[in-house]
């Protein structure tokens, strides 16, 4: 198994829970509920946080594509 595979199956049942949470009306009786509770948040922003670090400390060492926008994962080329 290569390793864009490996990405793509992760990222599809990433999609598959999200979209699962959207699929019930009470997210109590959802499987997968857990999801939405305050630590899953706190474990989330944890690691946004960590990536913001990790990208300013790679900032100062060299140029690289950054995430620009967290939310959709967009890079921004470096300076040229």
């Amino acid at each position: 198994m290569n390793l864009i595979y490996f990405l793509q199956q992760s990222f599809l049942e990433e999609l598959e829970k999200t979209v699962a949470l959207l699929a019930f009306e009470d997210v109590s009786n959802c499987p997968i509920g857990k999801l939405l509770d305050v630590s899953q948040r706190l474990k989330t922003a944890s690691s946004f946080m960590m990536l913001i670090w990790a990208q300013n400390q790679l900032g100062e060492k060299t140029m690289y594509p950054r995430i620009k926008d967290l939310s959709t994962a967009k890079l921004e080329d470096p300076p040229v």
